[in-house]
């Protein structure tokens, strides 16, 4: 009897050590998770656009060399950053968006809005520095930049609806396919043909 029981006490205890691991390693999957999260560096990211767009604004009236507003990225992060938009968390790193909290998105969409954040960003990134670099021109041009920071002002605008855009995707019943479906029709207009177009007016305030 010792015989065929010891067996199967063995065979008993490896299951039950085996069904524990299982468990504890489930719960601490998702813990490990939310710590990585948790020690994100947060932003608000509808702050940031609006604080630009015045910086800028209120550079121009002065126009001091002193103050220049310095360039700044706002979607271009290496550390593991959450940047809030309308409400909606974006996990940011290495310069690419790699989840947004509360939503199932495949690759193919992270990429979509990837491309038009970060062309966004990019483009008022470099406009802000052109500015400022105009500005130390000799023979400086105050025509090329008002055009300059007419540009820097769409982009930041046109930055603050694509974000509005996507938080009013989720709205829906099924907001992850919402997003899904129509982040890839979403289409960016040519700066440089709506800076012709435009009458834009510093200071601009930015819908949010």
């Amino acid at each position: 009897m010792k015989s065929i029981k010891s067996p199967a006490l063995i065979f008993f205890l490896i299951t039950t050590l085996s069904c524990l691991s299982i468990h504890v390693l489930a719960q601490n999957k998702p813990t490990k998770q939310a710590d990585i999260f948790e020690n994100a560096d947060r932003l608000n990211g509808n702050d940031m656009i609006e604080r630009l767009a015045a910086q800028r604004s209120a550079y121009n009236k002065n126009r001091s060399k002193n103050s220049l507003p310095k360039a700044e990225y706002i979607i271009n992060r290496n550390n593991l950053t959450l940047i809030s938009f309308n409400g909606l968390d974006y996990y940011i790193k290495n310069n690419r968006v790699i989840g947004i909290q509360g939503l199932n998105l495949s690759d193919e969409a992270l990429n979509q809005i990837t491309g038009k954040l970060v062309l966004l960003d990019s483009i008022q990134f470099n406009q802000s520095e052109r500015s400022n670099t105009e500005h130390f021109n000799p023979n400086v041009d105050f025509q090329k930049i008002r055009n300059i920071d007419r540009q820097f002002m769409l982009t930041l605008k046109m930055l603050s609806s694509t974000v509005r855009d996507i938080a009013a995707f989720t709205k829906s019943e099924n907001p992850s396919l919402t997003v899904e479906t129509n982040v890839a029709k979403m289409r960016l207009p040519n700066i440089d043909k709506a800076a012709e177009k435009s009458n834009v007016q510093l200071p601009v305030l930015l819908s949010k």
